[in-house]
């Protein structure tokens, strides 16, 4: 059966989920709705089965998901006073988000917590979900493949890695562009190998996916030879304890912290 989806809250993020959806088929029934009608009415146009409605209510009537994509502060207002059908999955994907405070917002209606990244618009996005449910899944699989986690601080810590690290990694491909050109090769180039390599990095990862990491390093890195030479330097700057000290960071944030 096809389903009808509510987005509330057509702002930067919604436009990755609904250029996924249109790229996924675009045969899924649309529903927006934007305290900023004429942005919901631009992300409208992308997909072939999306209506932009005046109020939130008019929105979420007769969807079978709501997608709450407002930002995280801004949950409750855009809930109250909703008035959700028994038989409703609402899906936050606002970060930091608990499922009991969405729980509080939306009646007897069904709440998930999920949290797909931007490259959920060209369907490749890991996609964090809790609890499972079979309604959200047939939905947020068109955007990527759908992890279950199974309490809120995994989520938290989910959250960090998929939310965080992924717009992280393009700062560290910047720098990594940068130093490449610096060296005498043409930009287009620079980019082009940075990409290919963290590509090809992670294709074999997934092909030697019964291998933890470590294994796969050590088959690679020759004793003497430059892998493990530059290694010694990242680990002789504290490279890799800086990646898990910004994650233990944006997991305080998600808990509250500053």
């Amino acid at each position: 059966m096809t389903q009808t989806v509510c987005i509330i809250g057509v702002g930067h993020f919604a436009t990755y989920l609904v250029a996924g959806f249109e790229s996924a088929g675009g045969t899924m029934a649309l529903r927006l709705f934007s305290r900023t009608p004429q942005r919901a009415e631009r992300v409208a146009a992308r997909h072939p089965h999306a209506e932009v409605f005046e109020t939130p209510q008019a929105a979420i009537d007769g969807a079978s998901v709501v997608i709450v994509a407002t930002r995280p502060a801004d949950v409750e207002t855009a809930l109250a006073g909703l008035e959700f059908a028994d038989d409703q999955v609402v899906v936050s994907v606002a970060a930091g988000v608990t499922l009991e405070r969405l729980k509080r917002l939306i009646d007897g209606a069904t709440a998930v917590r999920a949290l797909p990244v931007a490259c959920a618009a060209i369907n490749k996005s890991p996609i964090l979900m809790m609890p499972e449910n079979a309604t959200a899944r047939a939905v947020l699989e068109q955007l990527g493949r759908v992890y279950v986690l199974a309490t809120e601080d995994q989520f938290t810590a989910g959250t960090a890695l998929v939310g965080a690290f992924y717009a992280m990694m393009f700062p560290l491909m910047d720098h990594l562009a940068v130093w490449t050109a610096a060296q005498g090769l043409d930009d287009d180039l620079a980019r082009a190998l940075v990409v290919e390599t963290i590509s090809g990095a992670s294709a074999m990862a997934e092909h030697d996916r019964h291998l933890p990491f470590k294994d796969i390093w050590t088959s690679l890195a020759v004793p003497g030879g430059i892998s493990e030479r530059g290694m010694s330097e990242v680990e002789k700057a504290g490279g890799l304890a800086a990646w898990s000290g910004a994650l233990d960071a944006v997991v305080g944030k998600l808990k509250g912290g500053h």
